[in-house]
């Protein structure tokens, strides 16, 4: 056998149209898994936001249970000395922050990433475990609800206080299961639909009732399968907290960032 014969076809690399090929089918298998892997992390996220709303709603009831069967008040608030306080001359929703402090004081719900979405960009950037409470009172860090973007400033991308639910303050344990408490921050409770501003840039979002169940709402009219007290059908999420609608001890007003 002639061994420089040997040496030269064993060195032959790859020809062009073999490469070529390669890479066409590297194309085809990117094109494939790519949307798949994005799709996966997405149903993640959701799955991961729907836990975070039912421990949510779970507290709250827990709350409502061990406060006079009523859930989270616009006079509830936490105090450094004696915790969880109640001023029933307050009828202004406070902010989502507060929320999370009452429930954190009350309930022991105390980390903050509980009311983070992972698909929310405007929300709190968190390291790890953050608590609500801070020294008996609500954590600092949520009292600026102005989101910061890494557009406005580069150096510090989202230092706001800023949540990714909104919570419905002033309804008590007799409030209908069909009833809003919590849901995906939206930015105005009279639109029929989520607008391209919020979380899911208008693709859709959560909604947790009183009852506990937590679902998804999608598409052009998603609240159109909602209810007020009385059980009518309607098309917004404020005409679903109509307080005219619903039983005495209950006087739903949303608390927001």
């Amino acid at each position: 056998m002639n061994p420089y014969k040997s040496k030269s076809r064993s060195s032959k690399g790859f020809t062009l149209i073999e490469i070529l090929t390669v890479i066409a089918i590297i194309a085809i298998l990117s094109a494939i898994l790519v949307p798949t892997v994005s799709q996966m992390q997405s149903t993640a996220r959701k799955t991961k936001d729907l836990s975070n709303m039912r421990q949510i709603i779970n507290a709250s009831k827990a709350f409502g249970a061990q406060n006079g069967d009523l859930m989270v008040q616009a006079g509830h608030d936490v105090d450094a000395t004696i915790g969880l306080t109640y001023d029933a001359a307050v009828v202004d929703a406070p902010s989502i922050g507060h929320v999370a402090a009452v429930l954190a004081e009350a309930a022991d719900l105390n980390d903050l990433n509980i009311w983070i979405s992972d698909s929310d960009k405007q929300a709190m950037k968190l390291k790890g475990p953050t608590p609500a409470l801070v020294a008996g009172v609500m954590n600092p860090a949520l009292a600026d609800t102005t989101p910061v973007s890494d557009t406005d400033d580069p150096s510090k991308p989202i230092t706001s206080g800023y949540l990714s639910f909104h919570y419905v303050v002033g309804l008590s344990m007799s409030a209908p299961n069909q009833t809003p408490l919590i849901f995906s921050r939206l930015g105005t409770s009279t639109a029929p639909k989520w607008g391209t501003n919020d979380m899911y840039k208008g693709n859709g979002g959560h909604i947790g009732f009183t009852g506990g169940n937590v679902s998804w709402f999608e598409g052009d009219t998603p609240f159109a399968n909602l209810f007020d007290g009385e059980g009518t059908s309607v098309t917004t999420m404020s005409a679903a907290l109509d307080p005219t609608k619903m039983p005495a001890g209950n006087d739903p007003d949303i608390a927001e960032n």
